[in-house]
């Protein structure tokens, strides 16, 4: 507790019609208590309390992410993050009409230029990272087989597509007997077969891993969203500002307002 009083002095000089002079001389004195936290009653803590929430409210709202409320800073931290997740990962996170967060994957093609490959996320030590990055992690081993056994296909995909040329070029251009020109016939049909069969696997593989991938998307969106709507609540909570004020060097009047 601080005790300031302020004494004021005033003089008021009084001239009459006839020229004499009176002054006459007042003291005034203010004195104002400040109470730190812990020194209020438990009421006048309830009101500081009340007032603290009402304030990180007001900003956060008005504000959000780039206000100066404790859950907009720390919603600043969960969101970048995402993004940063984001940065090399084929995800995308928006924003729905009531400023919910959500994942989508971004341009998940295999067959053009601007195909990006899943891979594992290495969190950046911040604990929003952490829990972004091992929900992404989750699905990113399943998406990098289904990857490799696209690639797979793929690859048995050509192999095949080759042995049906060659088959083709014996059949149509080869100086062969009657039997060699059946059999190559034969492989040519088998290999276009298989190599057909291999393409609907790869194509079914990469579907498997965009859905997949869209699935991780909205699993990060969701962990984003969950992870901004639990610190809001907590900066909200009287648990928080009373640990909070506790430790703080704030003053306060004996009914608990703050003093600025």
């Amino acid at each position: 507790m601080k005790t300031t009083t302020i004494y004021t002095e005033r003089k008021t000089i009084t001239t009459d019609d006839a020229g004499n002079v009176t002054i006459t001389t007042s003291h005034d004195a203010d004195t104002l208590t400040e109470y730190y936290f812990t020194e209020l009653t438990p009421e006048a803590q309830a009101r500081a309390i009340s007032d603290a929430i009402e304030e990180e409210r007001r900003d956060y709202y008005e504000n959000g992410a780039y206000g100066t409320s404790q859950a907009g800073m720390t919603e600043s931290e969960i969101i970048d993050a995402a993004e940063d997740l984001a940065k090399h990962q084929p995800i995308h996170i928006g924003y729905d009409a009531g400023g919910s967060p959500y994942g989508t994957a971004r341009r998940y093609r295999w067959s053009t230029a601007d195909w990006q490959s899943v891979t594992e996320q290495q969190d950046n030590g911040i604990c929003f990272s952490v829990d972004i990055c091992d929900t992404w992690n989750e699905y990113a081993r399943r998406i990098i087989a289904l990857q490799e056994a696209n690639e797979e296909a793929n690859d048995a995909s050509y192999e095949h597509d080759e042995a049906a040329d060659a088959a083709h070029d014996i059949y149509h251009y080869a100086d062969v007997s009657d039997a060699d020109r059946e059999k190559a016939r034969e492989t040519y049909e088998q290999e276009r077969a298989a190599a057909a069969l291999y393409e609907d696997i790869a194509e079914r593989i990469e579907n498997a891993a965009e859905e997949l991938t869209e699935d991780a998307a909205r699993a990060v969106g969701n962990v984003v969203d969950g992870l901004i709507e639990s610190e809001r609540e907590y900066y909200q909570s009287e648990d928080f500002w009373r640990e909070w004020l506790s430790d703080g060097d704030d003053r306060y009047t004996r009914d608990g307002a703050r003093i600025w």
